[in-house]
C-alpha cells in the first residue's frame, strides 16, 4: 500500500469516528470520579445504596482506564505504521543480504579457541536462539492477528455501535428501564461511551493499516527465519567443534597411556599399574564419545521443544482469533500432519544410575590418589627389596601422577555425562508433555469444529461439477504403479503368509469335513463336550481367514512402502481384512445347520433372518469402513471430498436401517432383554446421528466416530458369541452330569434286582443349568464387555474436554474475602449424566453380584441377604445422587440444610413411609416373621409369601394376596403358628345328653384320637369332663398335630369318628333344649310338647 492510499483510509475513518462521537456527551475524568469515590462515606447513605455507589464508581474508573489503554495503543499503533514500509524494506533487504552471503565455516573461525571458550561461545549462542525464538513468536501473533483482523474488528465495531446507539439513547431520555439515572451513573455511561469510542478508533485504525502490519509481519517472519536457520546450524557446528577437540584430547591421553604400557614390559607392577592408566584413558575415550552423543541428541530434542512450544503459542492464538472457523479447521489438520515421531532414549535412568555408580568408583580411586608419593610408597612397600629401585620409584610416581591427572579429567567428563543425561532426561521429559498436550488439543479441536461447509442447495447444486473433477484428479495410474512396487519389491515377506494362505484353502474341504463331524456329535451324550463350540467356532475363522490374510498382507507391505497413497490405502486394506474377518466369520456362525443352530439352539426363523442381516450389513460396513480409512488418513484434503461424503452418507442411511429392522423386525425382538433393547436402540439413533453431522459439516468428527461405532459393532458381536458359547457349556456340564447320575441309578437298580433294568437316556433342559454360574458368567462377560467400550473409545475420552468451554452458570464458593465464582461447563453437566448411568447400573447390579459371590456363601437367611442387598442399593443411590448435586455445584454444606429440612418435612409429612421402612427393616433382620411362616395377625390369617422393605405379602387360605404395611407387624398383635415349632394343639369340644355312659365317652374318645394317623403320641392326647352344661354334659378332647395343615383334616377325621360310633354307642350328642309356650289372648299359656314318632316297625313308642 502506497502512503498516499494509507493517508485516505485513514482520513476516512477518522471522519467515520468523528461523526459517530458527536452525539456523546464530555467524559468525567479519572481524578473526579477517584475523588468521588473517596468521599463516598461522607454522604452518609444506606448500606445497600452505599455498595451500589461504589460499584457505580468503580465501574467508572475501569470504563475510563480502558479507554486511556485504547488511546495509548493507537498511538503506539500510528507510530508503528508510521515506521512499519521502512522497517519492511529494512528487513527485506536485510533477508536478501543474509541469503546471497555465504556463512564463514565455524571451524575455521574459532579453531583457535580452547573447549570452555568454545562452551561459553555456545551458551551464549543457547540464549540468542532463544530471544530469537520470542521475537518469531511474536511475528506470528502479528501475522495471525493480520489474517484474521477484518473480520474480528468489523464484528466489534458493529457491537460498539449499537451499544454506543443505546447509551446514546439513555442519556437523552434520563432514563434506563424505565428508572430514572443520576449523575453518577451519566457519568458512568459517557465513560463507556468515551471507551467505545476510543476502541473503535483503536479498531478502525487497524483495519486501515492491516495491509501495511501483515506485510511487516511477514517481513519479520522470514528474517528471523532465516536467522535461526543460520543460528540453528552455527550452534550445531560449534557443538560438532566441541566435541571434535573433547575427542581429539581424550584420544591423545590413550595414545599416551599406550605409549606407557608399552615402556613398562620390564616390569610387572609397572606394567599393571600402566594398564589400570590405559583402562581409564580408554573409559574417558567412551564417555566423551557417549558425551558427544548425548550433546547432540539434547541440542535436536532442544530444537524440538522450541518448535513444538512455538507451535502450541501459536495454536492457541489461532484457536482463541478463529474460534471454530473453517480456516481454523484447516491450520489444525495441517498442524496435525506436521507433527513429529517422537523417540525418547527409554534406558536414559538406568544409564544415569550406572554412571552416578561409576562416579563414586572413581572418586574412591581419587581418594586414594591425592598423594602419589604416598601410594607409591605403599606399594613398593609390599615388593621385595631389592626389586626396589630408584628407577622403578621414579616410574611408579609418573604413572601415578599421570592417573590421578587421568582420574581427575575422567570425573569432569562423568559430571559433564551426568548433566547432559539429566538434562537430555529433563528434555525429552518436557517435549513428550508438550507434544501429547499439543495433540490433544489438536484432537479436541479438530472433533468439535466443522472440518466441511453444511450441505446446503449450493453444495448439492454443485456436487455433479466437483465429483467429475474428483475423479478425474484421482491418481488411477500412479496409484497403481506405486501399489504393484510395493506389493512386489518385498516378495520374501510375503512368502510365510502365502504359505499359511496357501495351506488354509488346500485344506479347506478338510475343514468343512471336520466342522460337519463336530456338528454330528453334538446332542450325543458320550462324543459332546464342552470343547465342540470353540472348536467349530475356530474352524469358522480359520474359513474366514484367507482373504483376511491377504488383505492384511498387502496392507503391511503398503504401509512399509508408503510412497503416495500406498499408506492410506494399506489403512483401508488393514481394516477391510478385519471386517471381512468379523462379518465373514458371523455368516458361517449363522449358516443353516451351522453353530448358532446346532450349538446354541436359536430358532432357524431368527437365525435365517440373522444370516440375511449379517451379510447386508457386512456389505454396508466394507464400502465405509474403506472410505473412513482413506478419508481419516488425510483430513486436509476433507473440504473437496465429494465421492467420500457421498458412499459415507449413503451406507449411514443403509445402517440405520438394517439395525431398525433389527430392532423392530427380527423374530425373537419381544423376548429381548431390556438392556439389549436399549443398546440396539444406541445404534440404531448412531448412524442417523452422524448422517446429521456430516450434513451439518461435522464431516471429520463423524469419521472419528464411525471408526469406534464398527468397533463397537464388531465388541457387540464378539460378545453374543461368547455369551452363547458359555451357556452351552453350561448345558452340556450339566447334561454330562445328568447323565453320570442315571448311570449310577441304573447301577444300582442293577445290583438289587435279578432281571435287566431298562432306564431311559436322561435329558437335561437348558433351564435346569446352575443359575448362579450362569449370571457370574453374565456378569464377568458384562464387565468385559464394559471394559472393552472404555478401550475402544479410550482415545475420544479427551476430546470431551471441550465441552468445558461452554459455561451454562456459575455458583459462589466460599464465604467473605475468599469467595469465588466458580462455572459450571457442559462438560461438568456430562459427568453428572455419566455418573447417573453409573449409579444406576451399580445399583441395579452390585447388589445382585454382592449376594451372588458373597453374601451365598455366609449361610445367611433369605431375609438377612435381602436387607443387606437393599440397604446397599438406597446407599448407592443416595452417594449417586449427592455426587451428581456436587458435580453441579450444589455442595455438601449447602445440601445438608436441604437434606435436613427434607428429613424434618418428610418426618412429619411421610411419617407412616418412614415408620414402615424403619419396620421392614427390623423384620428382616430380627426375623420374628419369615416367608413360609403361617401368622394370624388381628382377623387376618395366612401364610407370608413376600416380604419387602416397606410392606409385606400374605397368601390367605383363599389363596388372595394381601398387602399389609409392615408397621403393623411391629405395633399389632402377631400370631406366628411357625415359627419356633410346628407342633399345634388341636381342640374339639363336645357335650353329651345326662344319663351317658362317661367311661365309654372318654374311651371312645381317646381311640378315635390314637388310631388317627395325624395325632402326634407325644404330648399324648387327653380327654376332659369339664362342665354340667344346662343340657350337656361338656367334654374336651385335646390332641396335638405335627403341621398347620392337619389341623382341619385332624378335626374332619375324629368328627367323623365321634359321629359313628357314638351312633354305634347309642350315646347322644346333646343340644341345646328349647321349652315353647303359646299365650292366648286372655292370658292363659299351653306348652308345646313334641310328639314322638313311631318306631320303623309300627308299634308305639314306650
Amino acid at each position: 500500500m502506497s502512503l498516499r492510499a494509507y493517508l485516505r483510509t485513514a482520513l476516512l475513518g477518522l471522519c467515520l469516528s468523528l461523526s459517530f462521537a458527536a452525539t456523546a456527551a464530555e467524559a468525567p475524568t479519572t481524578a473526579s470520579i477517584q475523588n468521588s469515590l473517596d468521599k463516598i462515606a461522607e454522604r452518609k447513605l444506606p448500606e445497600a445504596d452505599q455498595k451500589a455507589l461504589q460499584q457505580v464508581l468503580e465501574q467508572t474508573l475501569s470504563l475510563l482506564a480502558s479507554k486511556e489503554d485504547n488511546e495509548k495503543k493507537l498511538a503506539a499503533l500510528k507510530q508503528q505504521l508510521t515506521s512499519a514500509p521502512k522497517e519492511t524494506s529494512d528487513s527485506q533487504k536485510e533477508l536478501a543480504r543474509l541469503k546471497q552471503s555465504k556463512a564463514q565455516p565455524v571451524a575455521q573461525r574459532y579453531a583457535a579457541l580452547t573447549v570452555p571458550q568454545l562452551e561459553q561461545m555456545l551458551s551464549e549462542r543457547n540464549t540468542q536462539q532463544g530471544e530469537l525464538q520470542k521475537a518469531l513468536s511474536e511475528a506470528n501473533s502479528l501475522i495471525i492477528n493480520s489474517q484474521t483482523r477484518p473480520e474480528r474488528a468489523q464484528a466489534e465495531i458493529s457491537n460498539s455501535q449499537a451499544r454506543a446507539q443505546q447509551i446514546n439513547t439513555i442519556l437523552k431520555t434520563g432514563k434506563d428501564g424505565g428508572k430514572s439515572i443520576n449523575a453518577d451513573q451519566r457519568n458512568q455511561l459517557n465513560a463507556e461511551l468515551a471507551s467505545l469510542n476510543a476502541l473503535t478508533l483503536l479498531r478502525r485504525q487497524e483495519l486501515a493499516g492491516n495491509t501495511l502490519l501483515q506485510d511487516l509481519g511477514n517481513a519479520r517472519h522470514d528474517l528471523l527465519i532465516e536467522r535461526a536457520a543460520r543460528l540453528e546450524q552455527e550452534i550445531q557446528d560449534l557443538q560438532t567443534l566441541i566435541n571434535e577437540k573433547r575427542l581429539a584430547q581424550s584420544q591423545e591421553a590413550v595414545t599416551q597411556q599406550s605409549i606407557e604400557a608399552q615402556k613398562a614390559g620390564g616390569s610387572s607392577l609397572l606394567a599393571t599399574e600402566s594398564a589400570i592408566n590405559l583402562k581409564l584413558s580408554d573409559y574417558l575415550l567412551k564417555s566423551t564419545d557417549r558425551l558427544n552423543e548425548l550433546t547432540q541428541q539434547n541440542l535436536r530434542t532442544k530444537q524440538q521443544l522450541d518448535s513444538l512450544t512455538q507451535a502450541d503459542q501459536a495454536l492457541d492464538e489461532q484457536i482463541n482469533v478463529l474460534k471454530g472457523s473453517l480456516l481454523l479447521s484447516k491450520i489444525l489438520y495441517k498442524q496435525k500432519q506436521t507433527l513429529p515421531h517422537l523417540k525418547v532414549d527409554r534406558d536414559l535412568a538406568d544409564q544415569i544410575a550406572d554412571t552416578r555408580l561409576y562416579q563414586f568408583e572413581v572418586n574412591q580411586q581419587r581418594e586414594q590418589m591425592s598423594n602419589p608419593v604416598t601410594y607409591v610408597d605403599k606399594l613398593l612397600a609390599a615388593q621385595p627389596q631389592e626389586d626396589v629401585t630408584p628407577q622403578l620409584r621414579k616410574a611408579l610416581l609418573e604413572v601415578a601422577i599421570t592417573r590421578s591427572d587421568l582420574l581427575e579429567r575422567l570425573n569432569r567428563e562423568l559430571s559433564a555425562l551426568l548433566n547432559e543425561s539429566i538434562t537430555l532426561q529433563l528434555n525429552q521429559k518436557q517435549l513428550l508433555g508438550t507434544a501429547q498436550n499439543l495433540r490433544t488439543t489438536l484432537d479436541e479441536q479438530m472433533f468439535w469444529i466443522p472440518s466441511n461447509k453444511p450441505l446446503d442447495w449450493d453444495w448439492l447444486s454443485y456436487v455433479p461439477e466437483r465429483l467429475a473433477d474428483q475423479v478425474a484428479n484421482l491418481p488411477w495410474g500412479s496409484g497403481l504403479k506405486e501399489l504393484a512396487d510395493g506389493l512386489s519389491q518385498r516378495p520374501l515377506l510375503f512368502l510365510p503368509l502365502l504359505l499359511v494362505i496357501g495351506a488354509l484353502l488346500w485344506r479347506r474341504k478338510y475343514l468343512y469335513q471336520r466342522l460337519g463331524k463336530v456338528h454330528q456329535d453334538i446332542g450325543h451324550f458320550r462324543r459332546d463336550s464342552q470343547w465342540h463350540t470353540p472348536q467349530a467356532i475356530l474352524i469358522n475363522i480359520l474359513l474366514a481367514m484367507p482373504v483376511s490374510l491377504g488383505l492384511a498382507l498387502c496392507s503391511y507391505a503398503l504401509q512399509i512402502d508408503a510412497r503416495g497413497q500406498n499408506a492410506n490405502l494399506g489403512a483401508a486394506l488393514w481394516q477391510l481384512a478385519q471386517a471381512w474377518l468379523v462379518f465373514y466369520t458371523a455368516y458361517r456362525i449363522l449358516a443353516p445347520g451351522g453353530v448358532a443352530e446346532i450349538h446354541f439352539r436359536w430358532h432357524k426363523p431368527q437365525v435365517e433372518f440373522l444370516r440375511g442381516w449379517v451379510r447386508r450389513l457386512g456389505t454396508v460396513v466394507l464400502a465405509l469402513v474403506g472410505v473412513v480409512a482413506v478419508a481419516e488418513h488425510q483430513p486436509s484434503a476433507l473440504a473437496d471430498d465429494v465421492l467420500g461424503i457421498g458412499v459415507v452418507l449413503t451406507c449411514y442411511a443403509l445402517m440405520a436401517w438394517l439395525l431398525s429392522r433389527l430392532l423392530l423386525s427380527s423374530p425373537a425382538h419381544r423376548n429381548t432383554s431390556l438392556f439389549r433393547k436399549a443398546v440396539g436402540v444406541a445404534f440404531t439413533a448412531l448412524p442417523i446421528a452422524l448422517f446429521v453431522a456430516v450434513c451439518f459439516g461435522y464431516y471429520y468428527t463423524a469419521l472419528k466416530l464411525t471408526d469406534r461405532l464398527i468397533y463397537t459393532l464388531y465388541l457387540l458381536m464378539f460378545w453374543l458369541v461368547i455369551e452363547a458359547a458359555f451357556v452351552r457349556g453350561l448345558s452340556v456340564a450339566a447334561r454330562r452330569l445328568a447323565y453320570q447320575r442315571a448311570l449310577s441309578k441304573r447301577a444300582a437298580a442293577k445290583e438289587g434286582l435279578d432281571g435287566e433294568v431298562i432306564t431311559e437316556e436322561p435329558t437335561l433342559d437348558i433351564e435346569q443349568v446352575n443359575q448362579q454360574s450362569l449370571r457370574l458368567i453374565r456378569l464377568a462377560l458384562l464387565g468385559g464387555f464394559i471394559a472393552g467400550l472404555y478401550w475402544v473409545w479410550a482415545d475420544l475420552i479427551s476430546v470431551f474436554a471441550y465441552l468445558n468451554n461452554f459455561v451454562l452458570y456459575e455458583y459462589t464458593s466460599g464465604t467473605g474475602t475468599a469467595a469465588s465464582m466458580v462455572p459450571i461447563s457442559l462438560g461438568d453437566l456430562l459427568g453428572a449424566l455419566v455418573i447417573v448411568g453409573i449409579t444406576f447400573a451399580l445399583a441395579g447390579n452390585l447388589p445382585g453380584l454382592l449376594e451372588v459371590l458373597v453374601l451365598s456363601r455366609l449361610n445367611l437367611a433369605q431375609g438377612s441377604a435381602y436387607a443387606t442387598t437393599t440397604l446397599l442399593s438406597y446407599t448407592i443411590v443416595g452417594i449417586g445422587i449427592v455426587s451428581t448435586l456436587s458435580t453441579l455445584g450444589v455442595s455438601w454444606d449447602k445440601l445438608q440444610w436441604l437434606v435436613a429440612a427434607l428429613s424434618v418435612g418428610l418426618g412429619f409429612g411421610m411419617q407412616e413411609i418412614f415408620a414402615n421402612f424403619i419396620s421392614g427393616i427390623m423384620i428382616l433382620f430380627e426375623r420374628p416373621v419369615r416367608i413360609g411362616d403361617t401368622i394370624t395377625i388381628g382377623n387376618l390369617s395366612g401364610t407370608v409369601s413376600k416380604i419387602r422393605i416397606r410392606a409385606t405379602t400374605i397368601t390367605d387360605f383363599d389363596r388372595k394376596d394381601i398387602i399389609v404395611p409392615n408397621k403393623t407387624f411391629i405395633t399389632g398383635q402377631l400370631i406366628n403358628w411357625s415359627l419356633t415349632d410346628t407342633v399345634t394343639r388341636v381342640t374339639l369340644k363336645l357335650g353329651i345328653d345326662y344319663g351317658s355312659d362317661l367311661d365309654l365317652v372318654r374311651d371312645l374318645l381317646l381311640k378315635g384320637a390314637h388310631e388317627n394317623p395325624r395325632v402326634l403320641k407325644d404330648p399324648e392326647p387327653i380327654v376332659y369332663f369339664l362342665n354340667f352344661g344346662e343340657s350337656s354334659l361338656d367334654h374336651e378332647l385335646r390332641m396335638h398335630v405335627r403341621d398347620l395343615g392337619d389341623r382341619n383334616p385332624t378335626l374332619d377325621e375324629i368328627n367323623r369318628y365321634i359321629n359313628r360310633e357314638f351312633k354305634a354307642h347309642n350315646i347322644k350328642i346333646s343340644v341345646r333344649q328349647v321349652e315353647v309356650f303359646l299365650m292366648d289372648q286372655k292370658g292363659g299359656k299351653q306348652q308345646l310338647i313334641p310328639l314322638e314318632q313311631p318306631k320303623p316297625d309300627g308299634t308305639a313308642p314306650a
